[in-house]
């Protein structure tokens, strides 16, 4: 069954959102130093810009089941990080950055849950892993190529050559959005966004993700893990590439195979995937081993995250399914800084094994909860 032409273009444009943002992201941190910020202000910038990015998630879907509409939040989204490139390219404070970053991720949270609503509207239910899997597999190719432009480009055009440059492929996703059609639907009042007005296995799930949110520590942990094994810098930066190429690549394939054997089974398998990591983690004593571990991690995010997303989209309803989604993406958002907090405090305290072992641990007690229901039977459907 071929999917239709709408997810096709949606993937394209997070292709080019994606390498417009991972242009510039890997040299921010080097950037604000530039600038003058120490450790503790580029945590701030970071900080900020990911629980906006968080928060925001909930209200764009919101807003969208309100009126109806996804269209109008998907060129508000992807507009907002187009029209301010500029401020990033001639930022001379922190503070500049600080700004950027937050109408940065402004966008990207008002854009999620309508995309991805958008996306399980158009795609027929029993193509939902691919329609999923092709737009993770290639926003993240975006996510590889980007980085690698950067490294071309920045000897040659320095930060800001690389900030302005950006703005191109910036600009090519916002037009494309222009091409998008949909379906209104006629404005309506919603109900507050209560759970109790949401299925049960949506709220199950919930809990289960929120469970899972914990052990997700951010993959800066996983690099320096490798870097404290013995890679050097340059290679912790190809072996960081060589993950995203090899999650961009098998997206798509596992995104089928979702649909095939069910999408209950490709996220459990997920969560099992991501315990079998942490543990290797843990246990890796070279940097050879670790590196296996890596790529396995790719495996995981490609067969997981187009699967939870279309998991997901089989649990809410019709008539609030963007606000439905976004509460979902604003709860692990916002869970994911106490789960990097808890990762970093357990190795400062403890050594890296123990942090990886906690993250093993929880992602192993989410698929446990996922799997069995309250009275010891199977809880989630194929």
């Amino acid at each position: 069954m071929r999917l239709p032409p709408l997810v096709y273009l949606l993937g394209a444009v997070s292709f080019l959102m994606d390498v417009a943002s991972e242009m510039a992201y890997p040299l921010l941190p080097l950037f604000l130093a530039s600038l003058g910020a120490g450790p503790g202000t580029i945590g701030l910038v970071e900080g900020v810009a990911e629980a906006t990015a968080s928060l925001f998630k909930v209200v764009g879907g919101r807003l969208s089941d309100r009126l109806g509409r996804r269209r109008p939040f998907l060129l508000l989204g992807y507009g907002l990080p187009a029209l301010f490139r500029p401020l990033l390219a001639l930022a001379q404070s922190p503070f500049h950055v600080l700004l950027y970053r937050f109408l940065d991720r402004t966008g990207k949270g008002l854009r999620t849950a309508p995309r991805d609503a958008l996306i399980a509207e158009s795609a027929p239910k029993e193509a939902l892993g691919r329609a999923y899997g092709l737009h993770r597999s290639l926003d993240t190719l975006g996510a590889t190529l980007g980085p690698f432009l950067a490294f071309l480009l920045l000897p040659l055009l320095g930060f800001r050559g690389v900030f302005w440059l950006s703005a191109l492929p910036a600009l090519l996703a916002f037009l494309l959005l222009f091409a998008v059609r949909e379906t209104p639907r006629p404005p309506s009042p919603l109900p507050p966004l209560a759970l109790g007005h949401l299925s049960p296995g949506y709220r199950r799930f919930l809990l289960v993700s929120g469970l899972f949110a914990l052990a997700l520590s951010s993959n800066a942990f996983l690099l320096l893990r490798l870097k404290e094994l013995g890679l050097s810098q340059e290679e912790v930066a190809l072996a960081y590439t060589l993950y995203n190429l090899l999650y961009a690549l098998l997206a798509y394939p596992l995104g089928g195979l979702a649909d095939r054997v069910g999408l209950g089974r490709m996220v459990a398998t997920g969560f099992g995937l991501y315990a079998l990591v942490y543990l290797g983690f843990a246990w890796a004593r070279t940097a050879f081993w670790a590196l296996g571990f890596l790529f396995l991690y790719a495996l995981y995010s490609a067969a997981f995250e187009g699967a939870n997303r279309a998991y997901l989209a089989t649990l809410v309803p019709e008539e609030a399914k963007a606000g439905a989604i976004g509460l979902y993406h604003t709860v692990v958002g916002v869970l994911l800084l106490p789960a990097s907090l808890l990762f970093g405090l357990l190795w400062q305290a403890f050594g890296a094994a123990a942090a990886f072992l906690t993250g093993a641990a929880l992602a192993l007690g989410a698929l446990l909860l996922f799997l069995v229901d309250g009275t010891g039977r199977r809880a989630y459907p194929g």
